[in-house]
Formats: C-alpha cells, sequence, structure tokens
C-alpha cells in the first residue's frame, strides 16, 4: 500500500496530532510506581487514530502529539511511554484492514501484541509474575479466533457489526499498549514482581474503561470521517 504525502493529509495528521497534545493535559489514571507519569484518557483514542489515517499516518500523529503533550505538560517520566501511542495506532490500524503491506491485516494487528508476550517472559519480572499476562494472552486467543472478521466488522456498513468491530480492535490495541508500558516499566524503573500482581484488577478495570470510552467516542467518529472524508479508508 502507498501513502501519498498529500498536503490535506499531512495537515490531517496535524490536526489529530494537535487533538491529541491537547487530550494529553486533561486529568488521567496515575501510573503506580512511576513519578510524573499518567495515563492519559486521549489513550482511548489511539484507536481510533489508526482506524481512521491508516498504520502510516495515524501512529504518526498520535507520536507526535503525545510527545508534544507530554512536553507541554513539563516532561517527566511520561515521555519514556510515548512509545504506547504508534504501537497501539499501528495494531489497531492493521486490525482495521483486510490487508497491509501485502501481508494479512490481522497478522501484523496482533504481531506487536505476541512479540511483547515473549519479551515479557525474558525477564526475570515477568516470568515471576506470568498470571499478569493472562489477560493479554486471552485477548491474544480471540484475536486470532476472529481473525479477518474484526476488519470485515470495521468496514461495514451495518451500526451493529463497527460497534464489535471497533470493540475488538480497542481491546487488542489498548492491551498491546498496555503490555509495551508494562516492559518500558520493567525496563526504566525495575519494579518487583509483586507490584504487577496486586494491581492486575486495577488494570483491568482501567483498560475496561478505556475500551469503553474509545468504542463509544471513536464509533461515531469514523463513521462521521468516513462518510464526509471517504478517501482516508485508501489510507
Amino acid at each position: 500500500m502507498v501513502y501519498p504525502l498529500r498536503t490535506w493529509t499531512l495537515a490531517l495528521v496535524a490536526v489529530f496530532a494537535a487533538l491529541y497534545a491537547a487530550g494529553s493535559l486533561l486529568p488521567g489514571f496515575p501510573m503506580i510506581g512511576a513519578p510524573d507519569a499518567k495515563i492519559d484518557v486521549m489513550r482511548a483514542m489511539e484507536m481510533s487514530y489508526g482506524l481512521i489515517l491508516g498504520p502510516g499516518f495515524g501512529p504518526a500523529a498520535a507520536f507526535l502529539g503525545a510527545i508534544i503533550g507530554k512536553g507541554v505538560a513539563g516532561g517527566g517520566s511520561g515521555l519514556l511511554f510515548t512509545p504506547l501511542a504508534p504501537v497501539t495506532a499501528f495494531a489497531a490500524s492493521c486490525l482495521g484492514r483486510k490487508r497491509v503491506l501485502g501481508a494479512p491485516g490481522w497478522v501484523l494487528g496482533i504481531l506487536p501484541l505476541s512479540i511483547f508476550l515473549l519479551g515479557w517472559f525474558v525477564t526475570e519480572t515477568g516470568k515471576t509474575a506470568a498470571i499478569a499476562v493472562v489477560p493479554h494472552f486471552v485477548v491474544l486467543g480471540v484475536a486470532f479466533i476472529l481473525r479477518g472478521r474484526t476488519a470485515e466488522w470495521v468496514n461495514s456498513e451495518e451500526r451493529g457489526k463497527l460497534v464489535a468491530g471497533v470493540l475488538a480492535v480497542s481491546v487488542v490495541g489498548t492491551m498491546t499498549g498496555h503490555l509495551l508500558g508494562g516492559l518500558l516499566f520493567i525496563a526504566f524503573f525495575d519494579p518487583g514482581p509483586l507490584l504487577f500482581i496486586s494491581i492486575l484488577p486495577v488494570v483491568i478495570l482501567e483498560r475496561s474503561v478505556l475500551v469503553a470510552i474509545s468504542t463509544l467516542v471513536g464509533m461515531p467518529l469514523i463513521a462521521a470521517v468516513r462518510r464526509f472524508y471517504p478517501s482516508l479508508k485508501n489510507l
């Protein structure tokens, strides 16, 4: 797939990046154990960025917005977790497309989560806190079962299927970003495995909230953008 560098496309990336940066200034969830870091509510919109702008421009807009937002807010340890934005957007964008770069979209969509799960068990903390990634394995399994059906739902004109597609993409996307965040947390702060085990119920609740926001806000946004800007489906 070729991504045309048109002026309007770059302008749209800039607009979405600015919206992400502005949204990053809103109150978020505290990140337990990480000083000066929080989980932004805008994390719930990264999946929509990927679905709307595609696997190239979506991650770029999310990453740019995350960096600007954290920079304006004073930087701190939150900057360490900005890579979560493009990875989440990329996973979502691939899951929402039948093919990306000649490969099945769902394969590329679950690839980051698969790699991060392998990486989790490379660390001693991850091995000891294996129970902390049980939800991620469940999500990966469901995504594998659905395969290309997720993209069919996302691109369906039926409201029910679109909701189901955005919901499925949101679950995989947010869990992918969360696991990358966990790996970065281990790399930078070296917490004990007990931390990941003890906050598992909080993580499930937090991710559920982000998925709900992503679906409730993202679904009508995606439908509206596709209606008025149908050419974006080719990104």
